[in-house]
């Protein structure tokens, strides 16, 4: 690489293209009972962004799982958890911890 720019933006277009990764879930106690599903390469790391837009820094990592192609697990996690949870808005869905577990381990 000629310049430093030149190296970041390869390496974050690896990164981003890359299949694999992290389907995992998220909760922050603002929102009782709702609980956010989504990928990432990794969820530490998606978990330091939501930090940002909460004063209390209080979003947690519940659970992750990997998986060699990311995007294909969250999209088959979403679409069972629509079918059996009380409420969904987007990735938050109104559903029990643990079968949201359930959900993401028989992908």
């Amino acid at each position: 690489y000629k310049t430093f720019e030149e190296a970041a933006f390869s390496s974050f277009e690896k990164y981003e293209s890359s299949t694999e990764g992290e389907v995992y879930i998220i909760i922050n106690p603002a929102w009782k009972g709702w609980l956010k599903v989504g990928m990432a390469v990794d969820a530490e790391d998606r978990c330091k962004g939501y930090q940002t837009s909460s004063p209390m820094r209080d979003y947690q990592i519940k659970y992750r799982k990997e998986f060699k192609d990311r995007r294909s697990a969250e999209s088959t996690a979403h679409r069972r958890l629509k079918r059996i949870c009380d409420n969904f808005q987007g990735e938050w869905f109104r559903i029990n911890l643990e079968k949201a577990i359930e959900v993401i381990n028989s992908i």
